[in-house]
């Protein structure tokens, strides 16, 4: 679409005045981390580092993909990556900027890289298959058997701006392991980064997963940011200033700050379970304060301590799980009856 026929809502240019004021775009929201990553460059420079692979390992190119699958389950399910792509040596690569925790996260992974196992299978078969001669001799029969249930890596690598349960440090491998523990397959990876327990300072950062981090982390705050000399970094860090942003990045990124579905869907978990919480709390204490006192009024303040305890449990976890500032005020809002969710 041309710059001209993109129009903001009344919201959306209120949002692109306040990003006005900053340096950088946040790259924690998807439009941004699309922005400083989506380059060739950029990927690989940060796939090596987060990777941790050896000097005769390392990547050297990659083919950008595109990042929405279709699946037939039998209904259509879409999945929508923020960055799919394939290294020179085959291996398939997805990247995920996570602002904040959903409810089943684990299980939002897993069903995720289900589908990216799929079509990377399909990719992977599709020009062999074409190619198959209608009357195969014995090799490629043994070839066709050996590729039957093969499929290349696949690793999902996913930054999150939330704590990671039971991860200890910023960063994390899962794999797939038997009883003990031992890895049964090196073609499924999941790099798990955590940037709430990512806490080193300019002066302290050592290797180039350390300095992408950094930017992530800290792009959205910063008045000025090193470009470590180099050029790689310096572009990315051009595309995210906020004074070199087109039209359509700064809709998009505006848009990802804005409350949709998800985010409704979200709320909406996190404020019945917090009204369920407190009024079974509240019903527990207000039954026996009542019985205790002999009278109604034990029971009515001990249902409403019972709620506002659910509800103030309940924004700690909601804040834990990495909900933005704007989040935390609406669920406030909805918890106090001074807001409806719709």
């Amino acid at each position: 679409m041309s710059e001209e026929k993109i129009v903001f809502t009344p919201q959306e240019a209120e949002l692109v005045e306040k990003l006005k004021n900053r340096t950088y775009l946040d790259p924690r929201y998807d439009a941004a981390f699309k922005a400083l990553l989506n380059d060739e460059a950029a990927l690989v420079s940060f796939l090596n580092g987060v990777l941790h692979l050896a000097e005769k390992e390392r990547i050297v190119k990659v083919e950008i993909r595109n990042p929405e699958l279709n699946i037939l389950f039998p209904e259509t399910k879409s999945f929508r990556f923020d960055i799919r792509a394939t290294t020179e040596s085959g291996y398939g690569i997805n990247v995920e900027m996570q602002k904040v925790s959903p409810t089943n996260f684990t299980e939002r992974i897993l069903l995720q890289h289900s589908a990216f196992v799929i079509q990377s299978k399909y990719e992977y078969d599709k020009k062999y298959k074409e190619l198959f001669p209608l009357e195969p001799t014995e090799e490629q029969r043994a070839e066709r058997e050996a590729r039957r249930y093969d499929f290349p890596p696949t690793y999902a690598i996913w930054v999150c701006d939330f704590k990671i349960a039971r991860q200890k440090g910023y960063h994390d491998v899962w794999s797939i392991s038997n009883g003990e523990g031992l890895t049964v397959t090196e073609k499924i990876k999941y790099i798990m980064l955590d940037l709430s327990q990512f806490t080193k300072s300019e002066g302290s950062l050592e290797n180039d997963e350390d300095r992408w981090l950094y930017l992530i982390k800290n792009a959205g705050q910063a008045e000025s940011l090193p470009n470590f000399d180099d050029e790689v970094f310096a572009d990315a860090l051009r595309r995210i200033f906020v004074g070199n942003a087109n039209k359509q990045l700064l809709k998009d990124q505006v848009n990802n700050m804005m409350t949709d579905d998800e985010h409704l869907d979200f709320i909406a978990y996190h404020t019945v379970e917090a009204k369920r919480k407190g009024h079974a709390e509240g019903h527990a204490e207000g039954l026996a304060e009542g019985r205790a006192e002999g009278r109604a009024e034990g029971r009515a303040e001990g249902r409403a301590e019972g709620l506002a305890e659910g509800c103030s449990s309940t924004l700690d976890a909601v804040r834990e799980a990495g909900a933005s500032d704007e989040l935390m005020t609406r669920i406030k809002e909805i918890l106090a009856g001074k807001e409806k969710l719709v």
